[in-house]
């Protein structure tokens, strides 16, 4: 019998790491080697040639580094007196074998050095070593831990804890002990796990996706390789935008970011898009009469695999991407798509925003079930991530309750006089829940067995805190009574946990507001989600887009996934405008998102009439309106256009990359957003700056653009148009609190009529009086 040697090395290296994992064992009760401090990061662990030999053989050899900030730890890991553990998680790809792996550790002391603390570190239960912090210099250092290859799973947790020199040897842990008060050891998020591995060869087969194109126990932002034929037309690239999106449903805590090619082969795993007929490098996508889905082996390494999206028209192409988008694949490497048909959404529907119709309960909100549950005494604070319509609209003084049931860990150790709950969202502190009622009946309800607990409030959130993308924060600081036995300390088997039926109310909230605002659109695709499978979205690309135009444009759907949980079934792309009455109609009832470089000027000039923005020779330019529209926006309150700025910033700038959003010149009631950048080069670095989270805070107004240094500036240029559903009432309401001018001028135009119809009833009454011919007498 022959073997594969990838699948020979492979079994090889598992029975080493068996071998190696028994030695571990038996070493279990001696005290972990003490690593050496070094003063570089990036120093490699020995690796065993035969091992890297095989991978090399293969093109299969995977190398990557995971941080703590990749971990969910974004500013590091804290460890002081007061809390003497703590520790993450973290998940590797299911398809990939260790190799190697070795941890770099930052580590920052922001007090003196106390002799004899060590930091032990624990990867799933088993110590790998032990750092003496006495021997850090100035307070900082930089160590490197090799971890066997067989400890490390696809769910590992790695931990934490002070201890002293004692403790380590002896197998005890004192918990309680003097330490100074600002003894602080941090782990900084820079600090990393390094590993290689060999990337297994699975079967072909449609029922594991998105696996192998996608593993969600990624940690990092996922990176999918897609290719296409050398011309790709509209319809192909439709396919690929409906995929592109449901990508995003699926990988919605990392993100998920694209790279687009014409022609040519992706080396590892990919997905191919086209028609029966096409090339796509060595690759001839089959003719099989109808839309259909096919894993096969990567012609350049078969232990990669393609996927084929093909059909012979747009129909057939927007079948088989839809098939993509509904559980259960069948185990086969090909699929002949059967019809499906899919409903349209209604507006504000998106799965993934919070519901105004009825308070929400949180257990609804939770991407995994230990969302809102609390282990041990030592942890980090919950999150709970939701989203909500960017255009959600409250009155000055309305806020939005959050009713919360609590429960602290029942133990009788715990001394619930000092502990309490801290609720947070988007990192801004809103109220400290306390464990107990308090009050003079609290000792007696003790005596007689009654609990004291609080296990129930509501705390009210201000509408400005709320964003398109939020997270709320529940830490639950659980205080030790003096007598608490140690083991408890290190118990993780307690738990406090903010119930599930807990509910969060925007059912005061209305969706108003105004438009052209990037904000709405950098923190949810808004308003082309406010039909989640962008039903009334249109995309205008170049006539012939570039590899940039596409790879923009997939991540931008996955962005839209990702946003709303739901696929981009229906949205339209044309490859230039559309010249046909079918396609002008659509546009008038679309908002439209284009994608292009301003080199495209037959594409992106048409979209500017209309509006300040105009295109010179590829060039961007801001003209200043005339004297009767600035007096007009004198007139109406409409001070925070700065055209002047933006005219400036584009006369000293010759490279920058950005997002303009104007008025629709096919319906003044819709929007259209360009995406655009002085270089099909700059394009890509769209995705890469939507991403920062300075980018979207700054974002706003209807110009965002980003230098090639990177700055991110902001400027509103046109007019504004208000969209919504508000009352009548409200509206006229709001628009008077808007528009000062028109406000102070009704007031005063109100005063003057009523001061003359009373001056002359005044005059009238006092003739009256003098002349004797008071109605009274």
């Amino acid at each position: 019998m022959r073997f594969k040697r990838p699948l020979l090395a492979t079994c090889l290296l598992c029975a080493a790491s068996q071998a190696s994992f028994a030695a571990l064992q038996n070493k279990a009760d001696a005290l972990p080697d003490l690593p050496l401090p070094v003063s570089v990061q990036g120093n490699t662990p020995a690796v065993d040639v035969a091992s890297i030999t095989a991978a090399n053989n293969s093109n299969q050899n995977v190398a990557n580094t995971i941080s703590f900030k990749d971990m969910g730890a974004t500013t590091g890991l804290m460890i002081s007196g007061q809390q003497l553990q703590n520790g993450l998680s973290f998940t590797l790809p299911g398809d990939l074998v260790i190799t190697a792996a070795h941890l770099n550790l930052n580590l920052q002391l922001s007090a003196v050095s106390v002799p004899g603390e060590n930091l032990q570190l624990m990867l799933n239960g088993q110590p790998l070593g032990a750092i003496p912090l006495d021997q850090l210099q100035q307070s900082k250092g930089f160590w490197n831990l090799d971890i066997p290859s067989s400890m490390i799973a696809s769910h590992n947790n790695l931990s934490f804890q002070l201890k002293t020199g004692d403790d380590i040897i002896n197998d005890t842990w004192s918990c309680q002990r003097e330490l100074p008060a600002n003894y602080r050891v941090t782990l900084m998020p820079s600090s990393a796990l390094n590993y290689q591995g060999l990337w297994l060869d699975v079967r072909k087969n449609l029922s594991t996706f998105p696996r192998p194109f996608l593993d969600v126990k990624q940690m990092q932002r996922a990176l999918l390789n897609v290719a296409f034929p050398e011309n790709p037309d509209a319809s192909v690239l439709t396919a690929s935008a409906i995929v592109a999106s449901q990508f995003g449903v699926m990988n919605s805590e990392k993100g998920t970011q694209f790279a687009a090619k014409y022609n040519e082969l992706p080396p590892g795993n990919g997905i191919l898009f086209g028609k029966p007929g096409d090339h796509i490098g060595p690759v001839v996508i089959a003719d099989n009469s109808g839309p259909t889905l096919q894993v096969i082996d990567n012609p350049l390494n078969p232990a990669y695999k393609l996927l084929v999206v093909s059909g012979r028209n747009e129909a057939e192409l927007r079948q088989a991407a839809w098939r993509l988008t509904q559980p259960g694949l069948p185990d086969t490497d090909t699929l002949q798509v059967p019809a499906i048909t899919l409903a349209q959404r209604q507006a504000y529907d998106a799965p993934r925003w919070v519901n105004t119709q009825h308070p929400v309960k949180l257990s609804t909100l939770e991407a995994n079930s230990g969302a809102l549950v609390a282990h041990g005494i030592w942890h980090g604070a919950n999150q709970l991530a939701f989203r909500a319509a960017p255009d959600l609209f409250m009155w000055d003084g309305t806020t939005i309750p959050l009713h919360l049931n609590y429960s602290f860990a029942q133990k009788t150790w715990i001394d619930d006089q000092h502990s309490f709950l801290n609720v947070s969202i988007n990192g801004e502190f809103l109220k400290r829940l306390p464990a107990s009622r308090g009050g003079i009946f609290t000792p007696v309800m003790d005596m007689l067995g009654l609990s004291s607990r609080q296990q129930n409030a509501t705390v009210n959130i201000d509408p400005g805190t709320v964003f398109g993308n939020n997270q709320l924060g529940f830490w639950f600081g659980t205080s030790v009574r003096k007598n608490a036995p140690c083991s408890a300390m290190a118990d993780d088997s307690i738990q406090s946990r903010v119930e599930g039926d807990s509910t969060l109310d925007f059912t005061h909230a209305w969706h108003f507001g105004q438009l052209p605002n990037l904000a709405w659109f950098t923190s949810a695709m808004f308003p082309f989600t406010r039909h989640a499978d962008l039903a009334q979205t249109a995309v205008l690309l170049p006539p012939h887009p570039s590899s940039e135009d596409v790879t923009l444009l997939m991540d931008m759907m996955a962005q839209s996934g990702r946003d709303t949980g739901v696929a981009a079934s229906f949205v339209q792309i044309y490859t230039g405008i559309p010249q046909q009455d079918a396609g002008q109609q659509r546009l008038a009832d679309s908002d439209i998102l284009a994608i292009g470089s301003l080199k495209n000027s037959n594409l992106i000039a048409p979209l500017l009439q209309g509006s300040l923005f105009s295109l010179n020779e590829n060039t961007l330019e801001v003209e200043a309106p005339d004297a009767a529209s600035r007096l007009i926006s004198l007139l109406t309150g409409d001070w925070g256009r700065n055209y002047t700025d933006a005219a400036s910033f584009l006369a000293d700038n010759s490279a920058w990359r950005g997002f303009i959003s104007l008025r629709s010149p096919w319906n003044a009631k819709r929007v259209v957003v360009l995406a655009t950048a002085t270089s099909s080069q700059g394009l890509q670095q769209l995705p890469v700056d939507m991403a920062r989270q300075g980018f979207q805070s700054v974002a706003s107004g209807d110009f965002t653009a980003v230098t090639g240094a990177g700055d991110v500036k902001t400027w509103r240029v046109g007019t504004q148009f208000i969209t919504g559903d508000l009352p009548v009432w409200m509206r006229v309401l709001w628009y008077a609190s808007q528009h000062i001018f028109y406000l102070a001028l009704i007031v005063c135009l109100i005063a003057l009529l009523s001061s003359t119809l009373l001056y002359q009833w005044l005059k009238k009454h006092a003739h009256q009086r003098l002349h004797g011919t008071s109605k009274h007498e």
